[in-house]
């Protein structure tokens, strides 16, 4: 790369594959699986992807993958006529895909516009997938009240030994959910559940249309589970609700004029100790969507946030020239013993930091680009005396600080780096009791 290049912060959002130019894919659902061809995880990123402009046109599905969630792939993972809808179909809506606990392949669920959803199999996490029950849905139209479409798939864990599909939208009777059968292709007979969203503990009736919408996904972190919707979000002990609403993650990002989001279908998971955030927004129009990856953040209340920054030049990769790069944006951390910790300042939410109590552990910040030679490190952190901060620059020791007394308050401390100039993996490797908040390079 042209090293004028490096002197500017690198766009990572909206996510762009190598070799493709119309990146409009949207309806994100987000996983890591381990790559067969490299026997490594990846993240993968299941889309469709928008043609039209003033209304849905959508052909076929896609998956983006990719190692580091700096450089990505992409390829057409079903095709479809491989389903049972018509040759000349433009509804190839949202989709996800799980791997079965059972048989270990990889199920694809799609959706048929807003009106049945299909499922296809492959030995693949990336295809290709085909149908897998003679090209008919495994959830027709009126199979229960609400719209069968825009599936999300909830797997076994300690507490329920099924798999659940969840689906549905807010145009009839909201969300719904049935089990799914150990084949992955069937739903279980009488199983339909409908999923309850509250407005608030204190309100019999259910969340209304006008804050509901589809593509609702469940996920759990820690004891709770958070269903989510179009940048909207509620929370449960149970995958299955009632839920009560909490809040919505998209509510600073512009609207649209007629109030819609220009965020819609979203999706999370988490990886080597980090939280992320795939969603789609809207570009010239509503039916014109990309999507974008950022770090998720949760408070100790529950309230999901991102960051501004990051929305904007993406995850993975951090510009040397940030005045800040915050701590909470790393890549890999050893968990547990390095935690991401919410931060308070006269019992207000102050931002996040990363923490640990004892031993020696690791925080990862690959691609740090525009790094000049033998830079100083600048960490804004409290920790007791004895602990010790040493920067790894690309897995060899480049610097180190020593804490000869208790810091009871952050302050800034600094370590001189012997590097090369260039784009380099930051390894911030902590021993003792401590907590950064941020840091630069200067």
């Amino acid at each position: 790369m042209d090293d004028k290049n490096e002197l500017f912060p690198r766009k990572g959002n909206p996510l762009l594959p190598l070799n493709v130019v119309d990146n409009m894919f949207p309806d994100p659902h987000i996983k890591i699986f381990i790559n067969p061809d490299t026997g490594k995880e990846n993240m993968y990123v299941y889309v469709g992807h928008d043609e039209g402009k003033d209304r849905f046109i959508m052909r076929d599905w896609y998956v983006l993958f990719s190692e580091d969630l700096v450089h990505w792939q992409c390829r057409k993972t079903l095709k479809r006529k491989n389903t049972y809808l018509p040759e000349d179909s433009v509804d190839c809506w949202a989709c996800d895909v799980v791997q079965s606990p059972w048989d270990g392949k990889y199920y694809l669920y799609y959706s048929h516009g807003g009106e049945s959803t299909g499922v296809a199999v492959s030995d693949r996490p990336d295809g290709p997938f085909t149908d897998a029950r003679g090209k008919t849905p495994i959830l027709p139209k009126g199979i229960t009240p609400t719209n069968s479409y825009d599936p999300d798939v909830i797997l076994p864990d300690e507490e329920d030994e099924y798999a659940w599909i969840v689906f549905g939208s807010d145009w009839t009777d909201h969300y719904w959910a049935m089990q799914l059968s150990r084949s992955m292709t069937e739903v279980v007979f009488d199983s339909a559940r409908k999923v309850h969203v509250y407005p608030d503990e204190n309100t019999e009736e259910e969340l209304t249309g006008e804050l509901r919408s589809d593509q609702a996904e469940a996920f759990r972190y820690g004891n709770r589970w958070y269903l989510y919707w179009a940048g909207r979000y509620a929370t449960s002990q149970n995958r299955l609700g009632p839920y009560i609403f909490r809040g919505n993650i998209g509510a600073d990002i512009p609207h649209y004029p007629d109030g819609r989001a220009f965020i819609d279908h979203g999706s999370f998971t988490e990886w080597n100790g980090q939280w992320y955030y795939a969603v789609s927004c809207g570009q010239e129009s509503w039916s014109f969507r990309q999507t974008w990856l950022m770090y998720l953040h949760v408070c100790d209340d529950g309230t999901l946030m991102f960051d501004e920054e990051i929305r904007q030049y993406g995850v993975g990769q951090y510009y040397a020239g940030w005045e800040k790069i915050q701590a909470e944006w790393y890549m890999k951390i050893d968990k547990p013993y390095v935690r991401k910790i919410e931060l308070f300042e006269d019992g207000k939410h102050d931002g996040f930091a990363i923490s640990q109590e004892t031993g020696t552990h690791c925080a990862s910040y690959p691609h740090v680009y525009g790094m000049q030679e033998d830079m100083e490190m600048t960490l804004f952190m409290k920790g007791e005396g004895g602990s010790k901060i040493t920067v790894l620059v690309d897995g060899t020791e480049a610097g180190s600080l020593a804490l000869l007394h208790e810091l009871t308050g952050f302050e800034e401390v600094s370590v001189r780096l012997h590097n090369d100039a260039g784009e380099h993996e930051i390894i911030l490797r902590m021993t003792g009791c401590m907590t950064i908040d941020w840091f630069r390079f200067t």
